[in-house]
């Protein structure tokens, strides 16, 4: 069961960098200023990052046990 949390952890965190590159290029948010969407891009990929740097350091603790 921990394989498949690993594999759905690292699909989740992928998204997120997916998401801030689609909001940032994507032309579906026309409506908002160029700052916004940098912004929410950079907060989103911080975010996927956030989730990486944990998901290393849980499997790293795993395997130190």
């Amino acid at each position: 069961m921990k394989r498949y949390y690993k594999y759905f952890a690292y699909t989740v965190a992928a998204l997120y960098f997916v998401l801030a590159v689609f909001v940032f290029t994507s032309p579906y948010f026309k409506y908002l200023p160029q700052t916004v969407k940098v912004i929410f891009a950079v907060f989103l990929f911080l975010y996927g990052a956030f989730r990486l740097a944990r998901i290393w350091s849980n499997s790293r603790e795993e395997e130190d046990e």
